[in-house]
């Protein structure tokens, strides 16, 4: 939580330093993008722990690859999939890998009304889809079980794109994640809902 919190702070230190540029507007409409996302969610943590019983891993670390089209000047669809949640258990002769994997389509608005001129745009998201779960189970005698589940949730989310060139934009987003509850494949936690923080880098066309 104090590394999303420290992320934040440096966010709005630098879009503060940005928005005294010129009150140009940008003009977005009928461009298309290209950008990855990745970061932190707030309860979540990355860690390896060993001891008697064997080796987890777990990461709360999220990333994505996603399109964006703005089909209006203040509003634009997005395309996302990327990889949500992880985590490696060995434990003797028993391995689970575990991975959430997001497919989401959403929508961003862009108001014009608090723009911040020629340097960027500040927007509020809404995204759904299905979380894929995958995890693999090898027990005793060499028997390895695939486990697949899939569940309905979404991404609220509130950021700012940052436009250093023409065709390049980077800039900060929080989100809220809501999701159903998974059965098997994350444990002894059936359920992933929860805050993040995060930065986008991408190419505009």
């Amino acid at each position: 939580m104090k590394n999303i919190l420290t992320l934040a702070i440096i966010a709005l230190l630098a879009l503060q330093a940005t928005s005294s540029a010129q009150v140009e507007k940008i003009n977005l409409i009928g461009r298309h993008t290209l950008f990855i996302e990745g970061g932190l969610k707030a309860n979540s943590n990355t860690s390896v722990t060993t001891n008697l019983s064997g080796v987890e891993v777990k990461t709360g670390f999220l990333g994505s690859m996603n399109y964006g089209y703005w089909f209006d000047n203040e509003w634009s669809l997005t395309l996302s999939a990327g990889i949500f949640a992880s985590g490696t258990s060995a434990k003797f002769n028993n391995v689970e890998t575990n991975a959430i994997i997001p497919l989401l389509f959403g929508i961003r608005y862009y108001p014009e009304k608090i723009s911040l001129g020629s340097v960027g745009r500040v927007y509020a998201g809404l995204a759904l889809g299905q979380y894929m779960g995958n995890g693999t189970r090898t027990g005793t005698l060499l028997t390895t079980e695939t486990i697949t589940e899939s569940v309905f949730g979404g991404e609220a989310s509130i950021g700012c794109d940052l436009f250093f060139t023409s065709w390049f934009k980077f800039g900060p987003k929080l989100s809220y994640f809501f999701l159903g509850d998974f059965k098997e494949v994350i444990g002894d936690r059936k359920n992933l809902s929860g805050a993040a923080f995060s930065f986008d880098f991408g190419f505009v066309l």
